[in-house]
């Protein structure tokens, strides 16, 4: 009789713990989530340091609660430190990636609906402006892995930068102006006045380009079906003097007679020497060279084209088209 009493005892024990189990897992699957979660940080400025850090949150599921976590944004650096403390004994607090933790010196049991209030000192704000929120958690004393009670998102938090980014875009700009579309020279060799005749053409750069630009010019060459009048040169290496130049020849001097402040020069050991003449060649060289912006003046650059002729030059209609070409380098 003892022994069956006994092993009645041992049933009605073992239904008890079973039930008490089962009780404890109810417990848990019950938790609610966290209310009233709040972070609040003592200066919003990003990069700003020595900012406290500021969670509010009421507790839903009574138990005992060995820590507190929350999360911060990416960048938050800092030496942390435990600040003012409600409804939690003392404790320490801890900053490891992105994640605070406070860690209760002595953790004790805390009933649902409680308030608490922790603060973390001494962090330095992410560097990058934005709005963030914070997770925070609240954990049991299970020292080797604290098992989550309650969690919640707290509202956002706005990181606001401290310098303002200043765009302003000025667009290239470049206006070349030729005061001469097209001229005619009507010659005759048995005039002297009519044998040598010159023609001024004046073109204007005007650009803001940053670096440098250059102006040059292509000559097709004058001709009259197979007949043509040479070039005085080769180019603007190679110069002739005024008064050797030559019959049945075409030449041209540059003179910069304006500047803005581009640092403009006539190029070429020929073209650059006043008082002479060169010929233009038909791929093109450059006359002109700025290595600055040239303001609100603009460049101009006075080409004096000359053709002189003589009996060896044959009767006709000779023509010819000479282009420039001002190219910038913003």
């Amino acid at each position: 009789m003892k022994m069956q009493h006994l092993r009645r005892r041992m049933a009605a024990v073992a239904v008890l713990a079973l039930a008490a189990t089962t009780m404890i897992g109810v417990t848990s699957a019950s938790a609610a989530p966290l209310t009233n979660t709040t972070w609040t940080v003592s200066n919003n400025q990003a990069g700003a340091t020595a900012v406290t850090y500021t969670f509010e949150l009421t507790t839903a599921t009574a138990g005992i609660i060995g820590s507190v976590t929350a999360t911060v944004p990416s960048g938050t650096a800092g030496t942390v430190g435990a600040g003012t403390y409600y409804g939690l004994g003392a404790g320490t607090a801890t900053f490891s990636g992105t994640t605070l933790t406070y860690t209760v010196t002595n953790p004790a049991n805390v009933a649902a609906g409680v308030a608490l209030y922790i603060e973390f000192t001494g962090l330095t704000n992410t560097t990058t402006a934005g709005s963030y929120t914070s997770t925070v958690t609240t954990k049991d004393d299970n020292a080797t892995t604290p098992v989550a009670i309650d969690t919640a998102d707290s509202p956002s938090v706005s990181i606001a930068g401290t310098s303002t980014v200043v765009t302003v875009q000025i667009p290239k700009s470049l206006t070349f102006t030729n005061d001469t579309p097209s001229f005619t020279l009507l010659m005759d060799p048995s005039l002297t006045a009519l044998s040598d005749l010159t023609k001024a053409v004046t073109v204007t750069v005007k650009t803001n380009a940053g670096t440098r630009y250059t102006l040059a010019a292509k000559n097709l060459g004058l001709k009259s079906g197979s007949n043509t009048i040479t070039f005085a040169s080769t180019g603007v290496a190679t110069s002739v003097a005024d008064a050797s130049f030559a019959a049945n020849t075409f030449g041209v001097s540059a003179a910069l007679t304006v500047t803005g402040g581009s640092l403009a020069a006539v190029q070429g050991a020929g073209l650059s020497v006043a008082n002479t003449f060169v010929g233009y060649t038909t791929a093109g060289e450059t006359l002109v060279t700025a290595t600055k912006p040239t303001g609100n003046t603009a460049d101009s650059l006075v080409l004096t084209n000359r053709v002189k002729i003589d009996y060896n030059t044959a009767a006709g209609t000779y023509t010819d088209s000479i282009t420039y070409t001002a190219t910038p380098t913003y």
